[in-house]
């Protein structure tokens, strides 16, 4: 079987560089990579038509983005405002698991990214996306209190944690975080917003692929 480990990012807040940190670490990785926007906002990296997320088939095809020679992404729309409405959520996440598990056969897929809303709420969309996630990549930036949030991680989900300080500047730290990435280096991939600029994230990739060659089996096979 292909291996399809899977990474989910989010972050406490919004604001954090969540989206910005999963597009590019998903390019620096030197694998196949398949990018799922689970309401995190990575559809508008790429110019590819979005797809309601109430309207998702197993027949979905990943776009491909031809910046790249690894990355390929499914592009849903999730309006968080609007997803208490949603009733149909096995028939969702059923479809969606069958679009992914195609595509990664289809593309040989090596690792999975959800790129994924922030933790200041958690729906059926949260939780689908912990759920399969291999690692977890959680977003601060700041000060800010993640107590909660990562209590609850550690309590309902069995993937690995690692935290990443974004924005970092000289007097602010986060107890935990795994990875510091410098503010100077978060202005220069946000002042090349709509390209993939890969360079202050290459520790991260390492990370992650250390992680992502230790899976045993995908989580969306199962």
């Amino acid at each position: 079987m292909i291996r399809a480990g899977t990474v989910a990012f989010t972050s406490c807040k919004g604001g954090a560089g969540k989206t910005t940190l999963s597009v590019n670490t998903a390019a620096a990785l030197p694998i196949n990579v398949l990018l799922i926007d689970l309401g995190g906002g990575a559809s508008r990296y790429f110019p590819a038509p979005q797809i309601d997320i109430e309207k998702v088939t197993p027949e979905v095809e990943a776009y491909k983005d031809e910046r790249t020679k690894n990355l390929f992404v499914i592009p849903l729309a999730v309006d968080p405002a609007s997803v208490w409405r949603i009733e149909n959520w096995e028939e969702i996440f059923r479809n969606l698991t069958e679009a992914v598990r195609r595509n990664v056969v289809k593309h040989s897929i090596d690792a999975v990214f959800i790129d994924m809303y922030q933790l200041s709420r958690i729906t059926p969309i949260e939780v689908f996306g912990l759920d399969k996630a291999d690692v977890i990549v959680l977003v601060v930036e700041g000060y800010e209190d993640c107590t909660k949030p990562l209590a609850l991680i550690k309590r309902f989900f069995d993937a690995k944690l690692y935290i990443v300080l974004n924005k970092h500047e000289r007097g602010i730290e986060y107890q935990g975080a795994a990875l510091k990435i410098p503010f100077s280096a978060t202005l220069d991939y946000y002042n090349r917003r709509g390209q993939l600029y890969t360079k202050p994230v290459i520790k991260l990739a390492e990370l992650l692929m250390q992680d992502l060659k230790k899976v045993g089996k995908s989580r969306w096979f199962e």
